[in-house]
């Protein structure tokens, strides 16, 4: 079972080792062997791109709602149903960022 959008990809290149192989088609299965670790550097650098970029939302929605729960505190905002609104979306959008940077780190563990 395909977990991740990458591994057909992978399974490919690996399959065509293999027949390289078995044509013992040396110079064919250097090739293939290059070709997928230069896709699997870029994908490792892409992963590592995006689960930074994710982590930098989730402080941006982690301080926004610190930032809300503190002017409630503080009495210098009524709570209001836009406010409870807005808390309720960030609340969501970070269980969502959580949940993607889990995924990364999964596939990441899966790899290593």
């Amino acid at each position: 079972m395909m977990n991740h959008p990458n591994d057909a990809k992978v399974d490919d290149y690996l399959d065509l080792y293999l027949f390289a192989a078995k044509i013992k088609d040396h110079e064919w299965q250097k090739e293939i062997k290059n070709s997928l670790a230069a896709f699997v550097k870029a994908t490792a650098d892409r992963d590592r791109q995006r689960a930074s970029d994710l982590r930098v939302q989730l402080g941006y929605v982690n301080r926004r709602i610190l930032g809300l729960y503190q002017q409630l505190r503080k009495r210098n905002v009524e709570l209001t149903e836009g406010i409870t609104n807005e808390l309720y979306a960030l609340k969501q959008r970070r269980l969502e960022l959580e949940a993607e940077l889990s995924q990364i780190r999964e596939q990441k563990r899966r790899i290593s």
